[in-house]
């Protein structure tokens, strides 16, 4: 059985398309479509179902999945055993989302670089939702997020940190001097949030919603470090991760409310796809930015 035919059965069960596996792997598509073959004559069992244009796995690719994972990623770490960081090249395409990019990401980049000089990286910023799919179409390899927990079965999680969400406002606001914020006192006050799809906006909507109440956004914006400049200097309500926040809270530029019954944390997490084999450049990154979460908060 030959590792060749192996990263190829985990490209086209990434894509689920023959030939867009072939482009990514620079093979023709016939040369794909054999290697797939001698890859179920081996095994004497169907990988993938093809019916019209779509491709799905079969039960038998489900479970050969993480097995072809661990066999491509040890030959991979075998290759690059006798091998310094330093030596090591390629490119790791990595998603952030906004708020992690303005919090690390310029450290986080100038450390990498460091520690992997021929590595070339290539940095997207997006909201999560976008860069998980894009994880899962195989345009990207690694990606920063903030969400609720990640499933395991669909994703392999190298890093996972938790992160307070807070309802912030400038000291002039008629709320930052009061102990507790009753939860219907949000209710029809001008609010600036993430966009709708960011995981912490939902879980603050959803909270929101349980009592029955209107806190509809007048805006939201992918830039949490935006909303917090805007909550400095305006009468607003911005609700966004208390890492964005901390050093206007800690200089007095901003106040987090305590309301009541608002709990929301989310996970920080570096991810890669179920089928995507970590090589060491991307455990790299990961890595770097494990250490680096664990100050954010402070």
């Amino acid at each position: 059985m030959e590792i060749r035919n192996l990263k190829t059965f985990l490209k086209v069960a990434t894509l689920k398309n023959f030939t867009s596996a072939a482009k990514e792997l620079g093979y023709s598509q016939a040369n794909v479509s054999a290697q797939i073959k001698q890859l179920e004559q081996e095994l004497d069992a169907p990988l993938f179902n093809r019916i019209g244009r779509k491709v799905t796995l079969t039960q038998y690719a489900e479970e050969l999945l993480p097995y072809a994972l661990n066999i491509v990623s040890t030959a991979v770490e075998m290759e690059n055993l006798l091998h310094t960081d330093e030596s090591l090249g390629g490119t790791v395409r990595v998603g952030m989302v906004e708020s992690l990019f303005h919090a690390v990401g310029e450290d986080l980049i100038r450390e990498y670089h460091r520690q992997f000089p021929r590595v070339t990286m290539d940095i997207v910023v997006d909201g999560t939702s976008v860069l998980k799919e894009r994880l899962r179409q195989d345009t990207l390899d690694l990606a920063l997020l903030i969400d609720d927990p990640l499933n395991a079965d669909e994703w392999q999680i190298f890093c996972s940190a938790r992160a307070k969400v807070v309802a912030v406002v400038n000291p002039s606001h008629p709320f930052a001097q009061r102990k507790k914020i009753k939860p219907e006192d949000i209710s029809g006050r001008e609010l600036v949030m993430m966009e709708d799809t960011a995981p912490y906006s939902i879980g603050f909507m959803n909270s929101m919603a349980k009592k029955h109440l209107d806190t509809k956004p007048f805006l939201t914006m992918q830039s949490a470090d935006t909303a917090a400049s805007m909550a400095e200097k305006d009468e607003l309500i911005a609700v966004i991760p208390y890492y964005t926040a901390a050093q206007a809270i800690r200089e007095g530029r901003l106040c987090a409310l305590d309301i009541a019954g608002f709990d929301l944390t989310q996970d920080l997490q570096a991810v890669l796809h179920r089928d995507k084999v970590p090589v060491p450049q991307l455990r790299g990154f990961a890595g770097i930015f494990r250490e680096m979460v664990e100050t954010l908060e402070r």
